[in-house]
């Protein structure tokens, strides 16, 4: 029998089927929505994964932070939103009796709109009150309910879409798994890399490994580059790039070094391939850089994140080096000499015994300085530095000590400096340096005997070769050290020149010797006088000078008078003929360092002779300049005669030119009438200079002649009157007035000749000219044939004496064999 339902009530069947499906349904849409997000999450850990690994194959790089954060948002907002939209928002959603009422009739059809009629009556709560009605209502309700007790729910779903879901899912979950187990570390890659975040998450699993570095300059060094922090290098040296590879990881076959430059002059980029070195180490040279870079290495499966960073920027350098100078007393220099002296060059030249300060201005702040010479090296760490920076930015060989070298052996000794010491050489903040200085011939003996004085002064020897090496803030050494020399000035002594004047080698014992010259010091003459020797004395004894020198750089010998001479007499000296004396004018200087230093002149050598020998001797000179005047006005009287000769040629040219139309004759015969003219004028131009010139030397000879009788003291009035009334001033004449007349006619009639006109004139006037100057020549020989008998006289008398002397010899000779013969 049926079951009975009240008025508008559902059977319990048609309820339980419907909650049946209900509950079907809610299953199936969290099931579904499950899987989906399953393999949504999954699918994008598959992405990720794979997308990590191709960018790691093609660049040997980790995945870009930013792409990964991006992937775990995308992963997270996907498990989210998948959530609430397949699940949590499918779950929600109110599923009515009716709704589940359509979803049976359409699925089942034997239900004949039963079932849907029911479930409407049921949410209705009413119905019609005829019996009739309401007896067709219970009739359909009961109906649906018989009918839904044998239906099917399995029949109501789509299990395809489900299916794919799970499949999908477990699939893609069996696969995680899989590669979990298989390789572990993959998937902790991933989490390392997509949930923590780190960056260098592939260099556990890369089997290649590089330690990329420079090797900087000076020693050699390696510096290690990190991408964190940028690398200083100095502009315009080479760049050398160096990579070791650690001893667990595998040698790339080939590695690449990937550079892009910036800088002033625009940006470029390029790769090369580094050259192997060794088994372990590759290595590529950037010639001269000159603008910032960015370096990239590649080798094997290792290739750096972010770009080593190279700032290239200026070497430290000496701008400007000046010496506060302190210069010996004797010197004079302090008093007027710039004591700040500024350095041009590569060189310096200071006195021996200076003291000074040198002062060095450098472009950049500096850790330290080194200072080398082939005596010491000095090596400062600047004070600002702390003692464990300074061990660790410094070479051990830029502490602050003084290293002295010996000379005779390869040993050393170091002195550590004092921090007063460094204080004073750094005196200047860092931007330059203070080095006491004192140039000294005795510095090597001084440096061995070093004991850190008081006052840090650094002797070093005259000629020295100084190195300079800098060390600055950026870690940069100078890439060439600056090079100074010191050249010290050792005084030397005097230098003393000196010429006789007026006296030969030969002289009376009544003679006063003049001397001219100059006596020279590079800081004064202190003292100066005369010295000398007679015979074979060793000994130099001395005589004063009639005018002292007082510290003169330059001093005159008698006076700064023109022709000035400071003469020396032999009288008080009382020789006896035939006696030998040397004489030579000796100067000290003022050297209280290392001298004084003393030096003389020309050493002249004299013979004592009698007023009459040398007289002849002077007669000798007379004899050869007489030969030589009659030569020369031999020579004169030809280049009149010459010139008398072309006087006819002259006319003779002349009248050639005022033919009309000459024939070819008359041409040639002009043509070698101008030539000899030419000719004449050269030859007698130049013969007259040569004349002239040796006239000249006649003049000085015989004035030298004069001045060495008066200074023998073997003259007389009437000598004397002879040799400047009958020789010298008519010489004078010829050579300051005669000589240049002459020479301007003939230049003249070249001129007048060379111009082609008529040149007669000139050569009558040159002519005239001419004959005047014989005319006083043979004046000043006949002087000079009378001086020749009274020479001749002097000479006879001479021989006498020599006779007589010959005889009184013999005598004495005879008394004394007699003597010892008896």
């Amino acid at each position: 029998m049926a079951p009975t339902h009240s008025h508008n009530q559902l059977p319990d069947d048609v309820l339980s089927v419907l909650n049946d499906l209900r509950t079907r349904i809610r299953r199936y849409v969290l099931i579904e929505g499950a899987s989906l997000v399953v393999v949504m999450i999954c699918g994008l850990f598959w992405v990720s994964y794979l997308t990590d690994w191709a960018y790691f194959r093609m660049s040997r790089l980790e995945l870009p932070g930013w792409l990964r954060s991006a992937f775990l948002i995308l992963m997270l907002c996907s498990l989210v939103g998948g959530a609430l939209t397949w699940i949590v928002a499918r779950l929600m959603r109110r599923i009515r009796s009716r709704a589940l009422a359509l979803v049976l009739e359409k699925r089942f059809p034997e239900l004949d709109d039963r079932l849907i009629t029911a479930v409407e009556l049921a949410d209705s709560g009413e119905g019609d009150d005829s019996p009739l009605a309401s007896a067709m209502q219970r009739r359909t309700i009961t109906d649906a309910a018989l009918v839904t007790r044998n239906l099917d729910l399995e029949n109501v779903f789509d299990r395809r879409p489900l299916k794919r879901a799970l499949v999908g899912a477990i699939m893609l979950l069996v696969s995680i798994a899989g590669l979990g187990i298989a390789d572990a570390s993959s998937v902790q890659r991933w989490y390392s890399a997509f949930v923590l975040g780190r960056d260098n998450y592939w260099d556990p699993f890369r089997r290649s490994a590089l330690s990329v570095g420079v090797v900087a300059q000076p020693g050699d060094r390696f510096q290690k580059l990190t991408t964190d922090e940028e690398y200083r290098h100095p502009r315009g040296a080479d760049l050398v790039v160096r990579v070791d590879v650690p001893e667990d990881k595998v040698v790339p076959e080939q590695v690449t070094l990937h550079y892009h430059t910036t800088g002033e002059t625009g940006s470029s980029q390029g790769r090369v391939t580094m050259t192997q070195v060794g088994n372990r180490s590759f290595r590529h040279v950037l010639s001269r850089a000159m603008d910032d870079h960015q370096l990239w290495v590649v080798g094997g499966d290792f290739t750096n994140r972010r770009p080593y960073r190279i700032d290239v920027v200026d070497p430290p350098r000496i701008d400007g080096i000046s010496l506060d100078c302190n210069y010996p007393a004797y010197t004079g220099m302090n008093a007027f000499a710039d004591q700040m002296v500024p350095v041009q060059g590569t060189q310096v030249s200071l006195p021996v015994g200076t003291r000074f300060v040198l002062k060095a201005g450098t472009n950049k702040a500096l850790l330290g300085v080194r200072i080398r010479s082939p005596q010491f090296d000095l090596s400062i760490a600047a004070p600002s530095i702390s003692e464990d920076q300074s061990t660790a930015e410094l070479p051990p060989s830029a502490s602050s000590q003084l290293v002295v070298k010996s000379e005779e052996s390869d040993e050393s000794m170091t002195y550590p400096l004092r921090e007063s010491d460094v204080q004073q050489l750094f005196a200047s903040g860092g931007s330059g340096f203070e080095l006491p200085l004192v140039v000294a011939t005795d510095a090597a003996e001084r440096l061995a005997n070093w004991n850190g004085s008081a006052n840090f002064e650094l002797p070093v020897p005259p000629d020295v070769p100084l190195q300079f090496e800098l060390h600055d803030t950026d870690d940069i050494w100078s890439a060439e050290p600056t090079r100074l020399t010191i050249n010290g000035i050792v005084d030397l002594p005097p230098v003393v020149e000196t010429r006789l004047r007026g006296i030969g080698r030969s002289i009376t014992r009544l003679a006063r010797i003049p001397v001219e010259g100059t006596i020279s010091d590079d800081y004064g003459v202190s003292t100066a006088r005369f010295g000398y020797r007679v015979d074979e004395a060793e000994a130099y004894e001395y005589a004063d000078l009639s005018q002292v020198p007082a510290g003169q750089k330059s001093f005159p010998l008698g006076g700064a008078e023109p022709q000035g001479t400071e003469p020396f007499n032999v009288r008080p000296l009382e020789l006896s003929l035939g006696q030998k004396l040397i004489l030579s004018v000796f100067a000290e200087d003022a050297d209280d360092i290392s001298g004084p230093h003393e030096s003389h002149g020309e050493l002249y050598t004299f013979r004592v002779v009698s007023n009459e020998e040398l007289l002849a001797i002077l007669y000798d000179k007379e004899l050869n300049l007489r030969l030589r005047f009659e030569q020369i006005i031999t020579e004169v009287t030809e280049a009149r005669d010459d010139l008398a000769a072309h006087l006819e040629v002259s006319r003779e040219a002349q009248g050639l030119r005022g033919v009309e139309q000459p024939t070819d004759d008359q041409r040639a015969l002009l043509d070698q009438a101008n030539t000899s003219l030419a000719v004449c004028a050269d030859r007698r131009l130049q013969s007259m200079r040569k004349n002239h010139t040796e006239t000249r030397s006649i003049e000085e000879s015989f004035a030298e002649i004069r001045e060495e009788m008066v200074n023998n003291r073997v003259d007389t009035s009437t000598a004397l009157e002879r040799i400047d009334d009958g020789i010298l001033t008519p010489l004078h004449q010829i050579n300051e007035f005669d000589y240049p007349e002459v020479d301007q006619n003939i230049a003249l009639f070249r001129l007048v000749h060379e111009g082609g006109e008529d040149s007669a004139a000139e050569i009558q006037t040159a002519i005239r000219n001419i004959d005047t100057m014989l005319d006083r020549m043979q004046g000043i020989l006949t002087e000079m044939q009378r001086r020749e008998t009274f020479n001749e006289i002097v000479k006879l008398y001479q021989a006498l004496l020599e006779k007589e002397q010959e005889l009184h010899n013999r005598t004495k000779k005879s008394h004394i064999d007699s003597l010892f013969g008896e």
